[in-house]
């Protein structure tokens, strides 16, 4: 993956998905189920809470990883009273038919196949295509798309591989609401996060 750095947003964490990693990221998950319930609450209701946690951050992990991303941020404190409902993540694609047109020509035609919002912006120097939308509910799916979600996509050309592109994915569901005042929010720290991209050496 093209290297680079990004200030993390406080309060939210960084999860590999690599293969290699699997061993420490289930460390990980288990663990952020546990302490997410006071150690004073009784075992009989503390445990049947920690297990769905963990197993809904681990469908959540393994839904980032099916849709071929290689890392995943996650909230991992609230912001006052409220659990903050969102997450992005950060995946890598190739186009094997790099150095044959510009970014700039890639960004365009992708945008005029989105059926999102779309504007073409600068990330740290390299052209990008921010996306946005919202995705309805579906009812008969998988326990992670039968509400609706707002989405944020930037696709952003890598300054040393003509051939690769990283893809920032954020989504939200609001309070219940994608398209309310705590999605803006959400949205608009998202935004604010990916000015700090800065990329580095390979």
């Amino acid at each position: 993956m093209s290297a680079y750095s990004i200030v993390d947003i406080p309060g939210w964490e960084n999860l590999s998905l690599n293969n290699a990693d699997r061993t420490e990221l289930e460390a990980r998950l288990s663990a952020l189920a546990h302490q997410a319930v006071p150690d004073d609450v009784p075992r009989d209701s503390a445990t049947p809470f920690r297990l769905e946690l963990h197993k809904h951050l681990s469908r959540v992990v393994e839904h980032a990883r099916s849709a071929g991303a290689g890392l995943i941020c996650l909230p991992t404190r609230r912001m006052g009273d409220i659990a903050v409902p969102a997450s992005y993540t950060v995946s890598e694609w190739r186009d094997g038919e790099g150095g044959a047109t510009t970014p700039e020509t890639v960004l365009n035609a992708l945008a005029a196949n989105s059926s999102s919002v779309t504007r073409l912006v600068d990330i740290d120097g390299q052209p990008a295509l921010r996306e946005e939308g919202v995705e309805p509910a579906n009812p008969t799916a998988d326990p992670l798309s039968r509400h609706a979600v707002r989405r944020v996509t930037y696709t952003v050309s890598s300054p040393t591989d003509d051939r690769a592109w990283l893809v920032f994915t954020f989504v939200t569901l609001g309070s219940a609401d994608p398209t309310g005042p705590l999605a803006d929010v959400l949205v608009e720290l998202f935004d604010a996060q990916l000015t700090t991209v800065r990329w580095g050496e390979q």
